[in-house]
């Protein structure tokens, strides 16, 4: 991945396939620790879609295994990678393995991995090692 490489879609530059990716984050909401995922459209400005907290990594990691296999990708018309008839539609696990060699083939990684997805001038290979802490506030105007 490097910010010279990306893919044009539907007017948007796109960093690979997925057309949207996934950060874990520590963080606190309500005084309390807990997990966040942070979902972003997967173009090079990394645009942020959606947040969601977890009260424990397992919920956590069990919602990125049921739903980043079901990303939509450039390469299907933006529909979710096509699993094989031998694997059962409800058979998470199997689903997520088919997905991971898919990422592991393209040289990609799984939110799963704790890899942070960054803007490119954070870094150039478009990710860093590291998990970041967000902060759950609501904000009165």
């Amino acid at each position: 991945m490097s910010s010279e490489k990306y893919i044009p879609y539907q007017g948007e530059d796109y960093r690979d396939d997925r057309m949207y990716v996934m950060n874990i984050a520590t963080a606190k909401k309500d005084n309390k620790n807990c997990w966040n995922l942070a979902t972003y459209r997967n173009i090079l400005s990394l645009s942020a879609t959606r947040n969601d907290f977890f009260d424990t990594k397992k919920e956590l990691l069990d919602y990125i295994r049921e739903v980043e296999p079901r990303v939509p990708l450039i390469s299907n018309n933006g529909q979710p990678l096509e699993i094989p008839n031998h694997i059962n539609e409800e058979d998470i696990d199997g689903i997520w393995n088919h997905f991971s060699e898919w990422l592991k083939e393209r040289d990609l990684f799984s939110a799963v991995k704790e890899v942070s997805h960054v803007p490119y001038y954070m870094d150039k290979r478009g990710y860093k090692n590291v998990i970041f802490h967000a902060t759950h506030e609501i904000i009165n105007i």
